[in-house]
């Protein structure tokens, strides 16, 4: 005679003795679904709902799940808010570390990115973004010191006074003395002429211009020319790129023009 309650493996378990379902556990799936799918507001809400079935449901990753869909949604201020709950929770999570660290330096503060990430490789060294962490920090920390800026400034100054002597044309970092540069860049004064040197004099003037009638500052890279302008609501404005653009056109290109459309575009008509 067979055991008590010993059944064959193709033998379903009677219903009685189906194991409880979480429903928790089931909003939960229903969240990460909606997150695998892009559907972000949608994610945040169904995320919102698992706390509210049981607040003790893994609430660090369930406030994980918010943070990343608040970012793809480019909310910044409500994943910084969720990121920060997730540490709360469990200190130990690299990634909420490393996602807090690239959304501060993406609004332009680096003291706290540099935290974020060496905090995230305190805790694991061995990281496969830790390289890019590492050169991450090492920019930073040379853009706060303004070591690099000041150095790219000096050599700009001593551009426009050698312009002013030795061709009488005066560079007032108004946005018409881009057209100023169109004319001496057309003249010959070029990459040709001069090399990494005349880029990085170019883009350099094309950035203050930018910072000094639009607003925002330099975030400065390694090398400069890879340097942006930050806090204008728009990330990835890199004065040097502009810069090359009109030496690589020509007179087809236009230094003046490209402040003008980024100028629109940022609302200041």
């Amino acid at each position: 005679m067979p055991l008590f309650g010993r059944r064959r493996k193709s033998e379903p378990l009677p219903p009685q003795a189906q194991p409880p379902r979480n429903p928790a556990d089931e909003q939960f799936q229903k969240a990460v679904e909606l997150s695998n799918q892009d559907l972000h507001s949608e994610a945040v809400m169904a995320f919102r709902r698992v706390l509210e079935i049981d607040p003790n449901f893994q609430p660090d990753i369930v406030h994980y799940g918010m943070a990343l869909a608040y970012d793809a949604m480019g909310m910044d201020g409500q994943a910084i808010e969720e990121l920060n709950t997730v540490l709360a929770f469990n200190p130990a999570n690299v990634e909420a570390h490393i996602i807090l660290g690239t959304i501060h330096a993406r609004k332009g503060r680096y003291a706290e990115a540099i935290g974020a990430y060496e905090a995230a490789l305190a805790i694991k060294p061995g990281h496969e973004l830790a390289p890019e962490m590492r050169r991450s920090i090492a920019q930073w920390r040379m853009s706060s010191s303004g070591e690099a800026l000041g150095k790219l400034r000096e050599d700009l100054n001593m551009f426009m006074g050698q312009a002013q002597s030795q061709f009488g044309v005066s560079l007032d970092f108004g946005p018409a003395s881009l057209g100023i540069m169109d004319r001496l860049i057309d003249a010959g004064w070029n990459l040709q002429a001069g090399g990494i040197g005349v880029l990085r004099l170019a883009g350099t003037y094309v950035g203050e211009v930018i910072i000094q009638n639009l607003g925002g500052e330099w975030r400065i890279m390694q090398p400069p020319e890879e340097s942006e302008i930050a806090g204008l609501g728009r990330d990835g404005i890199r004065p040097f790129f502009i810069a090359l653009e009109k030496f690589q056109k020509g007179r087809a290109g236009s230094l003046l023009g490209s402040y003008n459309e980024l100028a629109s575009e940022l609302g200041h008509n």
